[in-house]
């Protein structure tokens, strides 16, 4: 390759060359060492540059220096007085720090807290005490609200209340979550309630407003001493300008029993279209000789025996009903009552003192043992547990349930002396006499099967208000098979069998 010498023009280019090189590299020997080169002897391939180049590369070299020098003590200044600001901040801030090394109690210094600010919410000093807490009233106040204050690491409180710990709020703060639960239950309850009640309602008075069918009750009372009839008509009223048409009659009672000379009403169930009384029905006794009825449906007993009551519309005859009908008659023999033979004694008939077989009938006793020997095969157990009572024993009784208990609750499960049926040889109390026997499979058997054999369960379940007595499953009745029969295929009891009733008079001695 040909050599030669750089012009002035290509040195000065170099020179700016090294210039933009010593800039980019930016070390401390890099200009002294180009400086250095320049200072050769031109080569034989490099002309010497002029001196006052030489000079002012010297010039700037120097004045760069000088420059990074005061910049390096000025950062230094500044970091110096950084690090004091930031240890007097860090001495200030860290009196009880939480890397403080721990002093002993009487070198520490005596906490001054430092002045409350206004704000939202506020830290309350460690040594937090009722005095020293702002009121309620005074922040009222100054902000016109009640300001929050908080403890170091515990949350919120209320500066009105005594401290209670973050645990404490969260237990407070469940319970009435629970409380506001329970509330929004019942209240969801309520209106449920409420909405049913309403759709309920609503479909009954639909239901009840319909014309097509409604029951009307025709209420007759019995006539008085005299033989005056008197009846009253009970019916819903229901707007119709048709005239009234009985669509059915249904007997309340499919059977009624009463005394010769006494009298009875027969109440009918009727479905009609319209508004109906007792006059709109016609009134028939198939032998007015035994019994007689009126156009109001009050029935009078003629003379014993049996015979039927019918019941029809006088606007359409074949809709009608029947009633089975018996007058019986009565007669007294010993100081006793016997309706059609059937000895009573009740609340209503009572019997003399010296009144009594002295035991259980003949009948009684056989029926008794028949019924015994079949529960037995049965694989049951019934025995007697009480039979005949005699007047003065009953006294006792009585008398000594109404020591305990006073009168009026004796007088519920204990008949008063000459009126208990245990006198009369034909009552038996059997197994146990309390109210767990009802439970007992020989009850069971008792109440299916007594009837075969000529008893009854005297004071059933259903029937307390016409007997006057509590329910009694030990307590069985003889009355005879064809009796026992009746009176359970039409399950009644023995006062609606004969006609009778069974109420204490009001001269009733004990």
């Amino acid at each position: 390759m040909e050599s030669r010498n750089m012009t002035e023009q290509e040195f000065a280019e170099f020179q700016k060359l090294l210039e933009r090189e010593l800039g980019a590299s930016g070390k401390p020997g890099d200009e002294d060492e180009i400086a250095e080169m320049l200072r050769h002897e031109p080569s034989a391939n490099l002309m010497q540059p002029p001196a006052s180049t030489v000079q002012e590369l010297r010039r700037r070299q120097e004045e760069r220096q000088k420059k990074e020098r005061e910049a390096a003590e000025k950062a230094a200044e500044e970091k110096a007085a950084a690090d004091t600001a930031a240890a007097a901040a860090y001495a200030a801030a860290n009196t009880h720090g939480k890397y403080e090394k721990i002093k002993p109690a009487s070198q520490m210094p005596e906490f001054e807290p430092a002045p409350s600010t206004r704000g939202k919410y506020e830290k309350a000093p460690e040594d937090y005490s009722e005095e020293s807490a702002p009121k309620a009233d005074s922040l009222l106040k100054k902000t016109g609200k009640y300001e929050k204050v908080t403890e170091e690491a515990e949350g919120y409180f209320n500066p009105e209340l005594p401290k209670e710990s973050a645990a404490e709020r969260r237990r407070r703060a469940k319970k009435n979550a629970r409380i506001t639960r329970i509330i929004i239950g019942l209240a969801a309850v309520f209106v449920i309630s409420l909405g049913v009640g309403i759709i309920v309602n609503t479909l009954n008075a639909k239901k009840d407003t319909s014309p097509e069918k409604q029951e009307v009750m025709a209420s007759q009372q019995a006539t008085d001493t005299e033989g005056n009839d008197a009846a009253i008509a009970e019916t819903n009223e229901i707007p119709d300008d048709k005239e009234c048409s009985i669509l059915g009659i249904a007997p309340m009672k499919s059977f009624i029993s009463l005394l010769e000379n006494d009298t009875c009403s027969l109440q009918v169930s009727m479905t009609t279209n319209g508004e109906a009384t007792a006059s709109d029905l016609l009134w028939e006794s198939s032998d007015p000789a035994i019994a007689e009825i009126s156009d109001t449906g009050v029935v009078r007993g003629i003379s014993a025996g049996k015979c039927t009551l019918s019941i029809s519309a006088k606007d359409d005859p074949s809709i009608c009903a029947q009633v089975e009908c018996v007058v019986r008659k009565t007669e007294e023999k010993d100081g006793v009552t016997y309706i059609d033979g059937i000895l009573v004694l009740n609340k209503s008939y009572g019997a003399p003192e010296n009144f009594g077989p002295d035991g259980l009938t003949p009948e009684t006793q056989a029926a008794f043992d028949e019924l015994c020997a079949a529960a037995a095969e049965d694989g049951l157990n019934i025995y007697l547990s009480s039979g005949y009572r005699s007047y003065y024993t009953q006294y006792d009784l009585y008398n000594g349930y109404v020591y305990s208990y006073g009168q009026d609750v004796a007088d519920t499960f204990s008949a008063r002396p000459g009126h208990s049926e245990h006198q009369s040889g034909l009552a038996i109390d059997v197994n146990t006499v309390d109210d767990s026997f009802g439970a007992t499979p020989e009850a069971a058997w008792l109440a299916e099967h007594c009837d075969e054999f000529g008893f009854i369960i005297r004071y059933a379940e259903d029937k307390v208000d016409i007997t006057g007595y509590k329910y009694e499953p030990w307590h069985i009745r003889y009355v005879g098979k064809e009796t026992a029969a009746d009176i359970t295929r039409l399950g009644i009891a023995l006062e609606e069998y004969l006609g009778i009733d069974s109420v204490y008079t009001e001269n009733e001695t004990e």
